[in-house]
């Protein structure tokens, strides 16, 4: 991923991943993604430890991102798992907030300092081949549902609902808000506040899933429906 059009990397963690993952050499195309810009093909120009030139070919647009989310926080590696394959999928954008049953000291962590969680954006970003624009970020002490009153679709996982995705009427020419409880769940106050706002309960398992899994199956669904329609 690069973060403007000169062909230029002097990233280390870039380089490391040309050289020991992708064993690339001078003349070598390789497929970038340039941050809020789009995709391109380039052709390694110059290669040495410190820094790399590629030579750019036609940028094309990326798709567009098509999903946000709004999480209860978990621990920091399950929040490392989410930004990074959540921006894979197509995140427009991940509010995370202290649900009732969230660990208060997990707003304190070092991921959020300093936009630490930009790294795992941006990974996920290169992984996906597709999508180009950085997800936005917020973070929030309290429950953010009535935030969300004027948004056109969003759904709220629930265990106990028994509406599905296809049972579920979806625009897909309009982005979906989806919440996702913390570790130990969402209490009937956290659902209180998502419903008064107009999220509609959804169950995509019968199983009690690991957050990350939660979020990785809700946007498989969802994405298989969107193909489909």
């Amino acid at each position: 991923i690069l973060k403007d059009n000169t062909g230029l990397i002097t990233d280390q963690f870039i380089l490391n991943h040309i050289h020991q993952t992708l064993k690339l050499t001078v003349g070598d195309e390789i497929k970038c993604t340039l941050l809020n810009k789009g995709l391109a093909t380039g052709v390694i120009s110059e290669l040495s430890a410190e820094s790399a030139r590629v030579i750019l070919g036609e940028i094309r647009p990326g798709a567009s991102q098509w999903f946000d989310l709004v999480i209860g926080l978990s621990r920091p590696q399950t929040t490392k798992k989410i930004l990074e394959h959540a921006s894979t999928f197509g995140a427009r954008r991940f509010h995370f907030f202290k649900a009732a049953l969230s660990e208060k000291s997990y707003l304190d962590s070092k991921i959020f300092n300093d936009k630490a969680y930009e790294e795992f954006l941006l990974t996920g970003l290169s992984q996906s081949g597709l999508y180009t624009q950085q997800p936005e970020f917020q973070l929030d002490k309290y429950n953010p549902a009535d935030q969300y009153k004027n948004k056109p679709q969003k759904f709220i996982l629930d265990l106990k609902a028994e509406k599905s995705f296809l049972e579920t009427k979806i625009d897909w020419n309009e982005p979906i808000t989806l919440a996702i409880g913390p570790e130990r769940g969402w209490i009937e106050e956290d659902l209180t506040h998502f419903h008064h706002a107009g999220f509609t309960s959804i169950k995509i398992s019968s199983s009690i899933l690991r957050v990350e899994h939660a979020v990785y199956s809700a946007i498989s669904q969802l994405e298989l429906l969107r193909s489909r329609f």
